[in-house]
């Protein structure tokens, strides 16, 4: 049986040693200020990142990687026989899926699997590592495919942004939702599904958004059992460690991961964004 590899794009927001202990190669986006063109996460690290966006009057934008780019990827894994199964941010937030099957028809190689996850973030990183634990573990193709599908399937992501411009600037919300979020020192509860963001709830205060969101997360999973789950921030350690502190004890997790949002995503969702992501551990 080839040796399965994954491939995934830098919108994953996955913690450099785990990518590096399961062997996940990433294909990054990039992020422009003005003429200044950066490789996500490696031109431009999430810190340079954010002290950049709060140092630049002009919002930066983002552009999906080319299918040359992907192809560079893939040749590689193709040379050495690999069975490559390439797990993506939604096709409805970015064109980085497009880029992918193009390089797989130029490239012509059938042993490649692309995959819209629907997911982005944390979000997609716990698909992609789904996929890499199966794949160390020996598992066919079909069950590495279908325990990144289980999670796409399962999983359940909660957020808060500190303010909704970003999303606004990018076209993810209306300009009227943004302007009344700010009118109103409204801090809404977000959530992603089916790859799109969707407002979940609206709460006055940071203070009291973060303990709803705990609430929201204790709800929806403390059900589940085997739980994975993430928690995300965008620039706001501070914010994490609090959200920490106040998970403690409540929620039971399998598998625990924290991680900082990336140029690419925080584009899209400015700083001082706090998430908690879970799903109950694949089935196979």
């Amino acid at each position: 049986m080839a040796k399965i590899r994954i491939v995934t794009d830098s919108t994953c927001d996955i913690p450099p040693e785990l990518l590096e202990r399961y062997g996940i190669v990433v294909v990054p986006l990039k992020v422009m200020f003005g003429e200044e063109v950066y490789r996500d996460g490696v031109d431009l690290s999430s810190r340079e990142f954010y002290a950049k966006l709060r140092n630049t009057s002009g919002l930066p934008t983002t552009s999906q990687p080319t299918p040359q780019e992907f192809m560079e990827a893939y040749r590689p894994l193709v040379k050495e026989g690999a069975s490559i199964v390439s797990l993506h941010i939604s096709g409805s937030l970015s064109g980085t899926l497009q880029s992918a099957r193009l390089a797989k028809t130029m490239l012509n190689y059938d042993d490649l699997e692309i995959v819209d996850t629907r997911l982005v973030s944390m979000a997609l990183g716990l698909a992609v590592l789904a996929a890499a634990r199966a794949a160390a573990e020996n598992r066919s193709k079909e069950e590495v495919l279908a325990a990144a599908g289980w999670v796409t399937e399962h999983l359940q992501a909660y957020f808060l942004v500190d303010t909704l411009e970003y999303l606004q600037r990018g076209g993810r919300i209306g300009k009227a939702q943004a302007f009344l979020g700010s009118l109103l020192h409204i801090k809404p509860v977000l959530m992603l599904k089916e790859g799109i963001i969707y407002p979940y709830e609206k709460v006055r205060g940071k203070a009291r958004a973060m303990d709803r969101l705990v609430e929201i997360a204790v709800a929806k999973f403390g059900i589940m059992d085997d739980l994975w789950c993430a928690l995300v921030h965008g620039d706001d350690p501070e914010g994490l460690e609090q959200l920490q502190e106040k998970m403690q004890n409540k929620l039971s997790c399998s598998w625990r991961l924290t991680g900082e949002i990336g140029p690419v995503v925080g584009t899209h969702a400015g700083p001082g964004l706090l998430g908690i992501v879970g799903c109950p551990a694949p089935q196979l």
